[in-house]
């Protein structure tokens, strides 16, 4: 039988096992450190889809106020308390995506005067009544808060 022997042969046994060993190791710990980026990644996302869902839940419910049919209370003497009112929008989520609703609080600020307002550029004489609106909306079951604020003006005959 024929043996080849290298000079330090029985020095090197191992060694590639070790080396190959060590490098495993380095892409092991580069592959976790790259998954960890990744799902921290993707809650920064999730948490930036539902911030943006609560702004569009604040936003809706500011919208309904603005239609025809408001369907809203609201405080009639000053120095009233605002009138909350919960669940002002409410819309089902779609696709795995989580329900949203917004809350409606409406505080009484003054009465104007009489022609104070113009209303499509035309003066009239007409009383309105102040309001300032707070929309806060919000991902049902998730700490997602979204807080939008507008004026409103109802006119009064």
């Amino acid at each position: 039988m024929l043996q080849l022997h290298t000079a330090g042969g029985a020095r090197q046994a191992g060694a590639a096992l070790i080396v190959s060993m060590m490098l495993l190791l380095v892409l092991t710990i580069l592959s976790l450190s790259s998954m960890r980026n990744t799902n921290l990644d993707t809650k920064i996302a999730v948490n930036h889809q539902h911030k943006q869902m609560a702004f569009q839940a604040a936003e809706s419910a500011l919208f309904r106020l603005m239609s025809p049919e408001p369907n809203v209370q609201v405080p009639l003497l000053a120095g009233s308390a605002a009138i909350v009112n919960e669940n002002y929008f409410a819309s089902a989520g779609v696709r795995s995506q989580p329900d949203v609703e917004a809350d409606l609080s409406m505080d009484y600020i003054r009465e104007s005067m009489p022609g104070e307002f113009k209303f499509n550029g035309f003066g009239v004489s007409l009383t309105t009544l102040i309001y300032q609106a707070d929309a806060v909306g919000k991902i049902t079951g998730g700490k997602a808060r979204a807080h939008n604020r507008m004026g409103v003006v109802l006119i009064r005959n």
